[in-house]
């Protein structure tokens, strides 16, 4: 065991001592030994206790690839965003110093980024009122390559309106269960449209985290609803899902025309045109259309504008695929249920940027 300069220079003067005494020397010399030793003891001990400490410390599990994680906050907002240059095409390299967030004209802090393809579960409500009868072929086979599109982590679910509100298919990837269900629906009714958005984010959506979004395909009309549709835009307003109308307004609109023109069929009314044939109805029913999907972040895709269904819902597999998934957690941390607007702006020039209107700060 070796001593310090400091100690033995202690012991050295301890001998030295002259004392009338020599008994109570070496008492005193004893004693100083004593606390030597302890000491050096205390020294010698302190890295084995570290390092027993540090044995047993837990240890940092390895990092695992478990997919698209990301951070989460009570207070953070979710934004899917929708990128195009001016040309048209997917903007699939942007970086968060490239857009620019602002809530109610504060500029907002990105808090998560996420450029690839997130998880997203899908909502396919559809129109299932006698109107849609001739048309019901090619909704399925839609609906099927929808799903064909899709990746692995990625899931639907199946509600039809007419009369009635059904879901006729829970949260799966399952191609097979996917073609079961459709096979399923039969058209046939009036049309409750309202109450089906406003069924669908009240209570199928009411729990789902992460990305979410619904793809309503209808003509528009509405027949038999208890609720209004600015009601079932509201509801759908206060959840993060992107909507997207697959719309057959178009279509409809010109059936009415066609309605009207037969001398026929308005006798069969006392010459007066119902209200849902009318063009008013139909213009009142486009902007309802473009406002949920405005609101939402989506878009309202013309059936008549593509070659068939199909091509439809393959463009909005495809939107979904070339998203960003970023929130930021806002600097009003007022909760006061207020309607707070979001505006994305981006610094990359030719770039258009799209995402949900707002939200209300509940």
């Amino acid at each position: 065991m070796n001593e310090t300069a400091e100690e033995m220079n202690h012991i050295n003067f301890l001998e030295g001592l002259n004392s009338k005494s020599q008994g109570a020397a070496n008492r005193l010399l004893q004693l100083s030994l004593f606390f030597l030793v302890c000491a050096c003891l205390t020294v010698f001990s302190m890295p084995q206790e570290t390092s027993q400490a540090a044995q047993e410390q837990p240890s940092e599990p390895a990092p695992q690839d478990e997919g698209f994680r990301i951070g989460v906050s009570v207070d953070q907002v979710f934004l899917s965003v929708s990128a195009r240059s001016t040309g048209g095409g997917f903007v699939n390299d942007l970086q968060p110093e490239d857009i620019l967030i602002f809530e109610d004209g504060i500029l907002q802090k990105i808090e998560n980024f996420y450029s690839q393809q997130v998880p997203v579960k899908v909502v396919l409500l559809i129109d299932a009122s006698g109107s849609t009868t001739g048309a019901q072929s090619q909704i399925q086979n839609a609906a099927l390559e929808f799903v064909k599109r899709l990746g692995e982590e990625d899931q639907v679910a199946i509600i039809t309106f007419n009369h009635e509100i059904r879901q006729i298919l829970d949260w799966t990837n399952d191609l097979d269960k996917v073609e079961m269900a459709m096979k399923r629906i039969y058209a046939r009714g009036n049309t409750v449209l309202n109450d089906a958005i406003y069924v669908t984010f009240d209570d199928l959506l009411q729990s789902v985290d992460g990305k979410t979004a619904v793809i309503i395909l209808t003509d528009g009309g509405d027949t038999g609803s208890t609720v209004s549709f600015g009601q079932a835009v509201d509801k759908a307003a206060r959840s993060e899902s992107i909507v997207y109308i697959v719309s057959k307004l178009e279509e409809a609109w010109a059936s009415a025309i066609a309605f009207r023109s037969n001398s026929a069929n308005m006798a069969r009314f006392g010459g007066i045109t119902p209200r849902e044939l009318t063009d008013e109805y139909m213009l009142e029913m486009r902007r309802n259309l473009k406002r949920l999907a405005d609101m939402t972040g989506g878009r309202v895709l013309d059936t008549s504008s593509f070659n068939s269904i199909e091509d439809v819902y393959a463009q909005v597999a495809e939107e979904l695929k070339n998203q960003y998934y970023i929130s930021y957690i806002s600097t009003n941390k007022r909760k006061d249920g207020k309607w707070r607007q979001i505006e994305l702006r981006s610094r990359r020039l030719g770039t258009v940027l799209r995402t949900r209107q707002g939200y209300y700060a509940n």
